[in-house]
């Protein structure tokens, strides 16, 4: 008993790690022969009692287990149900000289692989053949059906986070508004206090000490919209890693896409390396804003924690934006252990990892490569042991078309001191009456059903503007927008469209057709002023066109 190694005579002989359950050295050692004869040179390993069989399996990897039928403390049934039993999926083929066809055909049914006699071992090597082939196509199927688990659930969580985002757009609206309005307030009472300060009967000492109340406060709110605004930014963030449209692609920028990819992985770099950002300037790129952020959320999840914890000081993760020979260039540096020369050409190979068990799937970077492949794009590595590692992500420029969102900077477009008439429907009564707050000193109409909206309409209200929920309980804002676009299309290009995370077929393929300009939640208040002025600015042209003689 113990591990031999056999030469064979096959000029070319294959390696095999085969187990032997036989208490007969001379029938193993025929065993043996037979492999050799079939071309394998085989390592062999001989047990004859259960325990040492499930030290054996426990400790090393087998090809294959080759099982007498019966013998004086272990039978084949017995030693193929400790198989099973461990999880393992080895063929385990009996070779016996003492049964008979029946008990071969009880054995086959309970899942062994097959069953020689041992007068007539020359189909062993065919039967190991066989069932080695069967193994390699198992495992196959085990590891597409662990891809897809983990897609399954991967899409799980993005439908999850794109109800979560959605869910906490409105009360994120009402906070961060009514932040805005509280500090409009506090500096207007500051200013005031500062105004009354040495005149009037407001007394210094009074005065001084409310204006120490009123500059704490606005203290105060100053970080409350800070910590507001962090909340905005992830909600973004989920709301793009959520997006279920796995082929969808548009002009995408490469710079805000790395930034929510940061902020994703920030409980990651944190306490590991410090990120440095060298941006050039680089045109939009074609892709997939989702997929492209899952790329780069990736890449900076695997620098982290190529890197120990603790050492921030000492280490980067550098992200360099450049053209270079016609495509966008993304370069993620970091500054951790590097990875050896034998181990790079297999780093994108579906489950392959060099983490430990339970920190790595080997997926993420053969995903990276499937996701840049489908968008004509290519990722590179180059890395050094002890130097650190730099991927490469090459994207081509986008061509031309529009994008989705309004831009983020336009010229201010004064009204001329012009009120404006604002409809606001929104379900949620708080959201409406911030945005009541936001826009004095416009006259603000809030409703919170599509339907009153459109009685009014029909009644002969007139609005310069139109902000539309996009996703209600009774009528959606897509219905109410079809139906004022067959009785008054001319209002209905006034609409302007809320959205707290359109991830609904139907809403994504309406907010991708019309004309009709959106504003997203948690809602910019900036952007929002600018849509009521443009509005303002609008209808007074349409006045003075009407206004002159034809």
């Amino acid at each position: 008993m113990g591990n031999t190694v056999l030469s064979n005579e096959s000029p070319n002989p294959k390696p095999l790690r085969a187990l032997l359950v036989e208490d007969n050295a001379d029938d193993a050692e025929l065993v043996i022969r037979e492999l050799r004869r079939g071309g394998y040179d085989p390592i062999t390993h001989r047990v004859q009692t259960g325990p040492d069989l499930t030290a054996t399996l426990t400790n090393d990897a087998w090809d294959v287990i080759i099982s007498d039928y019966s013998m004086p403390r272990l039978s084949a049934p017995d030693a193929f149900a400790i198989v099973r039993g461990l999880g393992l999926d080895i063929p385990f083929i009996i070779v016996s000289g003492t049964v008979g066809e029946e008990v071969a055909v009880t054995a086959m049914r309970t899942g062994v692989h097959d069953f020689l006699l041992k007068g007539h071992l020359r189909r062993l090597t065919a039967a190991i053949e066989r069932e080695l082939r069967e193994s390699a196509m198992r495992s196959e199927q085990r590891k597409i059906q662990e891809q897809l688990l983990i897609s399954d659930r991967m899409a799980s969580v993005g439908t999850l986070a794109a109800g979560v985002a959605h869910e906490i757009n409105n009360p994120l609206s009402v906070v961060a508004g009514n932040l805005q309005v509280v500090r409009q307030d506090a500096d207007a009472i500051f200013a005031e206090l500062q105004s009354l300060r040495g005149a009037g009967p407001i007394s210094e000492v009074r005065a001084a000490r409310l204006t120490t109340a009123v500059d704490s406060l606005r203290a105060a709110t100053s970080d409350a919209e800070e910590a507001a605004e962090r909340v905005r930014m992830i909600v973004r963030d989920l709301r793009v890693f959520s997006r279920p449209e796995e082929d969808r692609r548009e002009p995408v920028d490469v710079h805000r896409v790395i930034e929510s990819s940061v902020r994703m992985a920030r409980n990651e770099l944190r306490h590991r390396a410090k990120v440095v950002r060298n941006f050039g300037t680089v045109p939009l790129v074609e892709a997939n804003e989702a997929r492209l952020g899952q790329v780069f959320l990736n890449l900076l999840v695997n620098a982290a924690q190529a890197i120990p914890e603790g050492q921030t000081d000492h280490n980067s993760i550098t992200v360099t934006t450049a053209v270079v020979d016609g495509m966008i260039a993304v370069d993620i540096a970091d500054t951790g252990g590097g990875i050896p020369a034998d181990v790079l050409p297999r780093i994108f190979d579906v489950f392959f990892t060099t983490k430990p068990i339970g920190v790595g799937t080997g997926l993420g970077l053969a995903i990276c490569h499937r996701i840049l492949t489908a968008m004509d794009g290519r990722i590179e590595v180059q890395s050094r042991v002890g130097e650190g590692t730099t991927f490469r992500v090459a994207l081509k420029r986008a061509r031309t078309g529009r994008t989705v969102e309004m831009p983020a900077a336009r010229p201010r477009i004064s009204d001329g001191g012009r009120v404006a008439n604002v409809l606001v429907i929104e379900d949620e009564p708080a959201l409406g009456r911030v945005l009541q707050r936001l826009l004095t000193p416009h006259r603000v109409t809030v409703v919170n059903r599509a339907h009153e909206a459109l009685t009014r309409l029909a009644s002969g209200d007139v609005f310069d503007l139109i902000l539309c929920d996009l996703m209600m309980p009774e009528m959606t804002g897509m219905d109410f927008h079809a139906e004022l676009s067959r009785t008054s299309p001319e209002t209905a290009a006034r609409v302007v469209f809320m959205s707290g995370g359109a991830f609904t077929p139907g809403a994504r393929e309406f907010l991708e057709t019309t004309s009709n300009r959106r504003i997203d939640k948690p809602i910019d208040t900036t952007r929002l002023r600018r849509l009521v002025e443009e509005s303002v600015a609008q209808a007074g042209e349409a006045d003075q066109s009407k206004a002159q003689p034809q």
